[in-house]
């Protein structure tokens, strides 16, 4: 119901505000229209408003009825007055968010080319061009910010699909731990003891007929026995090589954490320097953990190289990864993470940098005292090779275009009506007023390239071109009639505030860009009042600042919804992954935790019972007990197998955490 009634709130709003604006605006211009006129626009509107309201259940068919009866509704009116509601803007913006993209372009083009005829017949050939090169920014635009929005809601449902994926391999890690743990136990030493059994029966059964087979397989046995014991010590140690043992070198922890991590669906690359170890192995161990798990949550399936080596008193570690094969599970980290690992960094004596690589991956460098003593310089980051995966060409090819759509689309308005403007002053120096009237357009422009990155800089930018007309018209620089060009300027100020809302971090204070934008667009206007005021103005102080006030306060509430619609985008375009992130932290954690607790009580079940009698196998072996050689490698045999059949026998997996599936409670 509520889907419904959003469905429908949209077109009842435009319409029913657009016809208004239309009556208002029609009778302040004192336009001669006749009741045919007037009710055809009304009725056009209506019908396309209407029309809208299927967009989403057929957004091609709904875009080409009201196309149609736009163009019938702007036919059937005066040139000179306003048309029917532009809804096929609407329309065009659900087929690019419900459509692929060639179904949008040709979209695109179709609207173009309608436009540009009705263009054509209304107005004639005079606003052609000007009528063509606006349509193509306008539904260029349009097409762009939907298809953004499609491919948003993808990568949301990617994410989703992604992390459940992934929290499905981190639960499972225990039971892939445990048959991992069994197939290296069987091919250890299982065969070994069986053998042992096999042949000590055998000689046992035959020490009548053959009584050198018993000393045969006594030292058999001795020397099975030993290389068995040998390897299930290695096993064991390394089993029990855990984070509360800092003093061990941490090598094979960071190889058996990157397997980990391979399991989980990364890719790992590990180059380790295994002569360094002391307190700074936890340090080490801890932060290359904390930096796997950041490419988990930020790079899925990303290429991740793992560098620990030590020069002279310092260790280094680079943990640098490239772009992740799918999307991002989480929008942005709280940096929690990165002051955790900064802060081991810093208790073991060292420091720690993190940020963007060269081509859009993340390196975290950390340096740590190896050793107590007075240390060497750190070294520099020039020694360690640049991790460079393949630059996303097509991704920075389709940002730059929708970045420079984006300016042109806020550079046109002002650079026509100075041109308009110009055609009607002609200046002695029309050249150089006309090169520095386009300049005056081009800088907001301009600053909108950086919207992105520097969504406040951006903002500044603009109002910073804003204040130049004042400036460069009050010494008669340029022509009063310029106002136009600096009245729609406020073109640039929306496209900045909406880049301040979506862009400007999570502060809720974002919304103040909306105020620092009209107060400064508004002592712009009524600076120029004062210093270059129009024929029949007062052009005073005091209506310079009450101009100021009323042109602020008539733009603040349409840049406020600018604003609020950054931040609408904001929320859905990360709705849900916060809680994705937090859920996909614990099932890691949880897994780490699991197979942490599954390797500790392997290695007690190995020591506790077929170490032991392994050991004492072997010395029955070397004092020549045959019997006592069967009875305790039967014995270590059964104990084996039994742990081998607690490692096959995994429960049933956990249910996924609600973030994960999508449902809540």
């Amino acid at each position: 119901m509520r889907e419904h009634v959003r469905n429908w709130l949209l077109p009842v709003l435009l319409a029913a505000g657009y016809v208004a604006v239309f009556h208002a605006i029609v009778a302040a211009e004192e336009a001669q229209l006749s009741r045919a006129e007037y009710a055809a626009a009304d009725a056009a509107t209506v019908v396309a408003a209407a029309a809208l309201g299927f967009r989403r259940r057929a957004p091609v068919v709904t875009l080409c009825v009201v196309t149609l009866v736009t163009v019938l509704g702007q036919l059937a009116t005066s040139p000179d007055s306003v048309g029917p509601l532009p809804a096929e803007t609407v329309a065009l913006y659900s087929v690019a968010v419900r459509c692929r993209g060639a179904i949008t372009w040709r979209a695109v083009t179709v609207l173009i080319v309608v436009q540009s005829v009705v263009a054509f017949g209304v107005f004639g050939r005079e606003d052609l061009v000007v009528s063509a090169v606006s349509n193509l920014i306008v539904y260029a635009c349009i097409g762009g910010l939907g298809g953004k929005r499609r491919r948003g809601k993808a990568r949301r449902a990617e994410a989703v699909r992604r992390a459940q994926a992934i929290a499905e391999r981190a639960r499972d890690a225990a039971a892939i731990e445990r048959r991992r743990l069994a197939r290296d136990l069987h091919d250890v030493s299982a065969h070994h003891l069986t053998s042992i059994v096999v042949s000590s029966s055998a000689a046992q059964r035959l020490s009548d007929r053959q009584p050198e087979l018993a000393g045969e397989a006594l030292t058999f046995a001795a020397k099975t026995g030993r290389e068995t014991l040998t390897a299930l010590r290695r096993l064991v140690a390394v089993l029990e090589t855990g984070e509360r043992e800092q003093a061990e070198p941490p090598a094979g922890r960071i190889a058996e954490l990157a397997r980990a991590f391979e399991r989980l669906g990364q890719q790992v690359r590990v180059d380790i320097d295994p002569e360094f170890s002391g307190p700074a192995a936890g340090a080490v161990f801890g932060i290359v953990r904390e930096s796997l798990t950041n490419t988990l949550r930020y790079a899925p399936g990303a290429a991740v190289r793992v560098d620990v080596r030590r020069e002279g008193d310092w260790i280094v570690v680079l943990v640098e990864n490239g772009r992740g094969a799918a999307i991002p599970i989480i929008r942005q980290g709280s940096g929690r993470g990165v002051a955790g690992m900064t802060e081991r960094a810093a208790a073991a004596g060292g420091t720690l940098t993190a940020g963007p690589g060269p081509d859009g991956g993340w390196r975290v460098r950390a340096t740590v005292r190896g050793d107590s003593g007075p240390a060497a310089p750190e070294p520099s980051s020039a020694q360690m090779p640049p991790f460079r995966p393949p630059p996303p060409v097509g991704a920075r090819l389709k940002r730059w275009a929708i970045d420079t759509g984006i300016a042109l689309a806020a550079v046109v308005p002002p650079a026509d009506a100075v041109l308009t403007a110009l055609a009607d002053e002609r200046p002695a120096d029309r050249a150089a007023v006309t090169s520095l009237g386009l300049l005056l357009t081009l800088i907001p422009g301009l600053a909108l390239l950086g919207r992105r990155d520097r969504p406040w800089g951006t903002l500044g930018g603009v109002v910073a071109a804003g204040w130049l007309w004042p400036v460069l018209m009050g010494p008669g620089v340029l022509p009063a009639t310029f106002d136009l060009g600096a009245l729609f300027v406020v073109g640039a100020h929306a496209a900045a505030v909406y880049a301040v809302g979506l862009y400007g971090g999570p502060s809720r204070r974002t919304w103040l860009s909306a105020v620092i934008s009209a107060g400064g667009f508004g002592v712009a206007m009524g600076a120029i009042e004062v210093v270059a005021p129009l024929e029949g103005e007062p052009g005073d102080v005091g209506y310079g600042v009450f101009l100021s006030v009323l042109v602020a306060l008539a733009v603040l509430v349409p840049l406020l919804g600018c604003w609020a619609a950054g931040r609408a985008v904001r929320r859905r375009r990360y709705s849900g992954l916060d809680d994705a992130d937090e859920a996909l932290s614990e099932e890691v954690r949880a897994a780490v935790a699991a197979v942490h607790t599954e390797r500790q009580r392997v290695a007690a079940g190995l020591h506790d019972s077929v170490l032991t009698r392994t050991s004492r196998m072997i010395g029955l072996a070397e004092a020549g007990c045959l019997d006592g050689v069967i009875t305790e490698a039967r014995a270590a045999l059964m104990a084996m197998r039994e742990l081998l059949d607690s490692l096959y026998d995994s429960s049933a997996p956990a249910p996924l955490s609600p973030h994960l599936t999508g449902r809540t409670s």
